[in-house]
């Protein structure tokens, strides 16, 4: 896979490493002549906020409440715009799509533009789907973790215990108070793996600890993401999550070789 391509799924399935409401829907008393009607399925709710709060942001902080807010997340949607270019210079490229989370490790990313790419996992498989050319990238989930170390943070939803062990995280620029009382501030990662060179900028706010951008500098590339159009803990079906490659489509194995 060429290198602005995974850098660019890096930062957005980085960015989000960070109750199911109830889908009850009114009911009328049933009626024998009448067809009875599914419930239709959550499309989940807006992120839960928190009070405005004056104290300190600290490492320990944020991730307590990543992992308050972990305890209560079995499923994720959002949309998500980024721009991948290079630090010497050079034309920018846009990519914007959509995000679908289910725990434990279920992802799918669908790139709209400039070209269709769908990238999906069912936690033991990783494929990505380059449509504008039909070809198929295959990987075991495992493999796909070991040999792209930058994409790590795609497999790595909910587990915010391990980052602190991996990563050295600190807390950089904390913006004064807004009318509600709320601060945004940067949320700065670096691996600690000597053979795994990038940094990681989230940018978050006190009102949910949710980054709303990310900016991942790695290899001589920049990507910045944002992301909108947030959903918690939406009916997803395990089946979303499951993919046959084409039949007329070429499949590589990655990493080549295995």
């Amino acid at each position: 896979m060429d290198r602005p391509r995974s850098l660019a799924l890096a930062a957005c399935g980085m960015s989000l490493a960070l109750a199911l409401p109830a889908a009850s829907w009114a009911k009328k008393p049933s009626d024998a002549a009448k067809p009875k009607t599914e419930a239709r399925p959550s499309e989940g709710s807006s992120l839960p906020l928190l009070p405005p709060t004056t104290a300190p942001i600290t490492v320990g902080s944020v991730f307590e409440r990543l992992a308050e807010f972990d305890a209560k997340m079995t499923s994720l949607t959002l949309s998500f715009k980024q721009t991948v270019r290079l630090e010497e210079g050079g034309a920018a490229q846009s990519k914007d799509g959509t995000l679908r989370f289910l725990k434990p490790r279920r992802l799918k990313l669908e790139y709209l533009r400039p070209e269709p790419q769908t990238v999906v996992s069912d936690g033991r498989t990783f494929w990505v789907w380059r449509k504008w050319i039909n070809q198929v990238i295959e990987s075991s989930f495992e493999d796909w973790r070991k040999n792209d170390p930058a994409l790590e943070g795609l497999l790595n939803f909910g587990n915010y215990a391990s980052l602190l062990k991996r990563y050295d995280v600190t807390v950089g620029k904390v913006a004064e108070p807004d009318a509600a009382g709320h601060r945004t501030f940067r949320l700065d990662l670096r691996p600690k793996a000597k053979d795994a060179d990038f940094v990681l900028a989230l940018t978050m706010s006190t009102k949910d600890y949710f980054p709303y951008s990310a900016r991942l500098t790695a290899a001589g590339a920049v990507v910045e993401s944002e992301f909108s159009e947030v959903r918690f803990n939406p009916d997803l079906s395990r089946s979303q999550f499951d993919f046959i490659p084409p039949k007329d489509a070429d499949v590589f194995r990655y990493p080549t070789g295995n």
